[in-house]
């Protein structure tokens, strides 16, 4: 396995956000313009973008480590036990959703006295003044690629490629991968502080384990959750 150092490991986390948030602002006031929401546009760009560039950079790895296979390039392939799974997993979404939870009041504040530059519609959260239609098609859209692609791409890219090649990093590798992970998301600051709070147990517990399911796992598990609600909120 061929370690990276301490600058490829920030530069190789940080520009996949940056070019998918360069997409997302120039491209969202064009959806904008059609009474498309800015999630829809998120959602198209991370299907267009986001995971062939993630996938394309495995696979360059895969090419430059000799590998036969992309499978090969995940440095964690430990299989723990089915009970040991639920629970790392089952624990993960709990304490997860529970940050997210007691964090939203001061991602509001946040993104209030920090972010009150971004236009309206980078921070929106919400799908007020569009209709029923497009409101189901995001939705169903948010349930296939964030609940499912989404979580298995990023967790194998994150967590399989590049934090097991973090030895730079000694024992501080899960933490600075936990922080970096987050701050990929530059699309969405305004929830930097439970991201950052959220993912150091998910970095810890893959590193733990050795085992790579655990990331993927509690990542859709999460996601579909949360696409579940918002139908559920969207039906109430």
């Amino acid at each position: 396995m061929r370690q990276l150092s301490k600058i490829k490991s920030v530069l190789f986390h940080l520009y996949p956000g940056i070019i998918i948030t360069a997409c997302f602002a120039v491209l969202t006031p064009l959806f904008l313009n059609y009474q498309l929401p800015p999630q829809f546009s998120i959602l198209v760009i991370i299907s267009i973008v986001a995971i062939p560039l993630l996938v394309l950079h495995i696979n360059q790895a895969k090419k430059e480590e000799q590998k036969d296979k992309l499978a090969q390039v995940n440095g964690y392939i430990k299989k723990i036990s089915t009970t040991k799974l639920i629970l790392y997993v089952s624990g993960l979404v709990i304490f997860m959703f529970f940050i997210w939870g007691i964090t939203q009041p001061l991602n509001d504040i946040i993104t209030q006295k920090i972010f009150n530059w971004l236009p309206a519609w980078y921070t929106v959260q919400d799908f007020k003044g569009y209709g029923k239609a497009i409101i189901i098609v995001t939705l169903i859209l948010n349930l296939v690629i964030n609940g499912v692609l989404v979580p298995v791409v990023e967790e194998y890219y994150f967590l399989g490629y590049l934090f097991p090649r973090m030895a730079a990093w000694g024992k501080w590798s899960f933490v600075v991968n936990a922080i970096l992970f987050s701050f990929y998301h530059f699309w969405q600051p305004y929830v930097y502080l439970t991201l950052l709070i959220a993912l150091l147990p998910l970095s810890w517990a893959v590193w733990k384990t050795r085992d790579l399911r655990v990331g993927i796992y509690t990542h859709c598990a999460l996601n579909i959750i949360g696409a579940l609600a918002s139908f559920g909120l969207l039906v109430k």
